[in-house]
């Protein structure tokens, strides 16, 4: 029966989660997709260094919110079915609003790579890890001025902390198997979706972050 509570979480998330900020913004306002623009990527980097600061704004607020409000359902929806798997629904339908974000029904499967969304659920389980993870991204982008390198990094940590947070070996109200397992493979899929950017930081290609946006400096290629 549990399998159906989590399946519905998995579902709704997925839904929510392929609704783009960068391809709705780049569509309904410059009747351009993101995704023909600098990198190809639909992420925030890329969107705010063709478009701008004002534009990248309703990029978050849409990112963010829609893995908060999937945070919320996924917490509803396990909480009636029994209290104790809140944290886990909040995981599970945020998690997958992650996967949506990457992989959107709406655009033919090709969005963003997931690190925005990926730090709101962070944020959303447990303020702490992301606080961590804003500090250590901050200082590799201050010190490096790369973007890709601080993700990077940063997805690497990504399940570690979860880990330390909800360790396996501990009781059903402490931490499952189900947290680990999850944020083990957003971490991975977020360092794989890098791989373009790995290559380059490891020949020495890779453009570094610059707050001058495409109308600005047009002769931009964003790789993030």
């Amino acid at each position: 029966m549990i399998v159906l509570w989590f399946a519905l979480c998995a579902l709704i998330g997925y839904l929510l989660g392929s609704f783009n900020g960068a391809i709705l913004i780049s569509r309904c306002f410059h009747k351009e997709d993101i995704r023909t623009k600098g990198s190809g990527n639909a992420g925030l980097t890329n969107f705010y260094r063709n478009y701008g600061g004002l534009d990248t704004l309703l990029v978050l607020l849409i990112d963010i919110g829609k893995t908060v409000a999937a945070c919320f359902i996924g917490r509803a929806i396990m909480r009636a079915y029994d209290p104790v798997w809140f944290d886990e629904g909040a995981m599970l339908c945020g998690g997958f609003s992650v996967i949506g974000h990457v992989f959107p029904l709406y655009f033919g499967f090709h969005g963003g790579k997931g690190i925005l969304t990926c730090g709101t659920l962070a944020a959303f389980i447990d303020w702490r890890i992301i606080m961590i993870l804003l500090v250590i991204f901050a200082a590799i982008v201050i010190l490096t001025r790369y973007v890709s390198l601080g993700s990077i990094i940063c997805a690497i940590l990504y399940p570690f902390l979860f880990w330390i947070r909800y360790p396996i070996d501990k009781n059903i109200e402490e931490g499952t198997i189900m947290m680990t397992i999850m944020s083990f493979c957003l971490g991975a899929m977020a360092v794989y979706l890098h791989h373009g950017n790995i290559v380059r930081l490891r020949n020495g290609t890779e453009r570094k972050f610059s707050f001058h946006s495409a109308k600005k400096d047009q002769n931009a290629t964003d790789e993030q």
